[in-house]
């Protein structure tokens, strides 16, 4: 069948179009499911992620420079591309994104992190990810998290496994914090609290590490490759899809609230260590 928006395409990239507009008009017609949901994100964060891959390039093109932050242009490109995903198939739910908000009056609420890790993406490191995940009624019900240098797809909906490439993924058993590598972040404003709780970290902990992407740590809580994350200047963008896989692959978080409108500071460990992990955190950061 011949259709003018996919005129003069390819036939492949032409049959993929008219497959993605079918979708779309299949879900705006009925409540979608966490599956459907999840194919979404998954379609939303694959398609900005590339396109940064794409355009690596141009990861210095600054679109707003801070004394230990950075806006791209990529960022805000990025974002788009998501959010032309989403709304092709939910033209009427609501965007939070750390790139802008579209505010409906809608249950569901679509949330982005265009380039999670941008300083690592402008220095051309490979520690950055697209991540997007979906509430309804303030409850995350599927996110997706996609590495592209390294082609790995974290996924996870509230009542289904936690994914990596489509296989299942847990956490580590490390027993004690003394055995445990935790990773870490800092606060755009150098938090004195936060360098007084690196030293006590570091004193306890096996290892810390700084990676500067929080939805990938996070995501390696989930799969095992550390036993713990803390940062305590957070928005929800950052964990909204890897808390979800974190917390469906066997994690345990615990998020504690900042005056900041969506501000957050998050932990996240394997169930072994969590208790101790929360005492040493809330030594410092109890508000």
């Amino acid at each position: 069948m011949w259709c003018a928006s996919c005129r003069e395409l390819p036939a492949v990239e032409a049959e993929g179009l008219r497959r993605e507009q079918f979708i779309g008009t299949f879900f705006r017609m009925k409540n979608p499911s966490n599956k459907q949901l999840l194919d979404v994100c998954v379609a939303a964060a694959r398609k900005a992620g590339e396109h940064a891959l794409k355009n690596l390039h141009r990861r210095e093109e600054v679109a707003q420079h801070f004394d230990h932050d950075v806006k791209l242009v990529m960022d805000s490109e990025c974002q788009r591309i998501a959010e032309g995903v989403i709304h092709n198939h939910f033209p009427d739910h609501a965007i939070l994104g750390e790139e802008g908000s579209i505010v409906r009056d809608h249950a569901f609420e679509w949330i982005i992190d265009p380039i999670d890790g941008t300083v690592n993406y402008t220095h051309g490191l490979p520690g950055w990810c697209c991540s997007i995940a979906v509430r309804c009624d303030s409850e995350i019900l599927a996110g997706c998290v996609f590495v592209p240098v390294v082609s790995e797809c974290y996924t996870a909906t509230v009542d289904g496994p936690a994914l990596c490439n489509d296989a299942p993924i847990q956490p580590s058993v490390v027993p004690t914090l003394g055995k445990a590598i935790l990773f870490t972040g800092l606060t755009k404003d150098i938090d004195a609290r936060a360098i007084t709780f690196f030293g006590d970290a570091a004193r306890t902990m096996h290892k810390l590490r700084i990676q500067g992407s929080a939805a990938i740590d996070v995501c390696h809580v989930a799969c095992g490759r550390s036993d713990g994350y803390f940062e305590p200047g957070l928005y929800l963008w950052d964990i909204a899809a890897a808390g979800l896989i974190a917390e469906r692959a066997g994690a345990v978080c615990t998020a504690y609230p900042r005056a900041e409108e969506h501000g957050l500071r998050f932990l996240c460990t394997n169930p072994q260590i969590h208790h101790a992990a929360r005492e040493l955190v809330e030594k410092y950061f109890k508000d």
